[in-house]
């Protein structure tokens, strides 16, 4: 898989689990009064940003100007995204600057982030995140890479990815359980160590 392409699913992935403990703002059944009480200013680090309801989530992203990638769906629970997050910063520390949030009037968030990832560039990405975090919500991503090695790599890149919750996890899954396409099965949090 190509470094640029790696880096932003693993923004994508992480980028929903980034959020605190605290309950979603934001919920498509009051967006009006929710943007009312929301000010437009930089949330404080991880603070203000919505984490999904707990249950099983179904994800796809598709590149623009290519195909849509395979589905994978996720078992998550209130802890498995306080870890996963916990997990998603660690990583990020040694490669990339904390990513910073925006609450948007509407409810949407707005993101930026930058990542060193030696030879294979460096990204800048930002993106916005709509929807409410209980049913379903919408990332749009769009990278600039530039310095990687290989050239094709350079350039934007421009991602969609749209999660949709299909309802409680089933009796096999636990939390942190990524479920690919070809039904394999890994659960994020081992792979992690936690």
């Amino acid at each position: 898989m190509r470094p640029w392409i790696l880096a932003a699913l693993s923004f994508a992935a992480l980028t929903p689990l980034a959020g605190c403990n605290r309950p979603v703002v934001a919920s498509s059944a009051a967006p009006a009064a929710a943007s009312a009480a929301v000010s437009a200013a930089p949330a404080p680090q991880a603070a203000a940003y919505p984490h999904r309801k707990a249950g099983l989530w179904r994800q796809t992203m598709s590149m623009a100007g290519g195909p849509a990638m395979p589905a994978t769906e996720m078992c998550l629970d209130d802890a498995s995204q306080a870890k996963l997050s916990m997990v998603g910063q660690e990583m990020s520390r040694n490669h990339c600057s904390p990513p910073q949030f925006t609450r948007n009037p509407d409810g949407s968030f707005s993101f930026t982030a930058s990542c060193d990832m030696g030879e294979a560039g460096r990204s800048t990405t930002t993106g916005t995140v709509t929807g409410d975090f209980n049913s379903s919500y919408q990332t749009m991503i769009d990278s600039k890479i530039t310095g990687a090695a290989t050239a094709a790599a350079n350039g934007e890149h421009k991602m969609t990815m749209t999660a949709t919750w299909l309802g409680p996890c089933t009796a096999d899954q636990k939390p942190g359980d990524m479920i690919m396409s070809n039904g394999m099965k890994m659960n994020m949090l081992d792979r992690a160590g936690g």
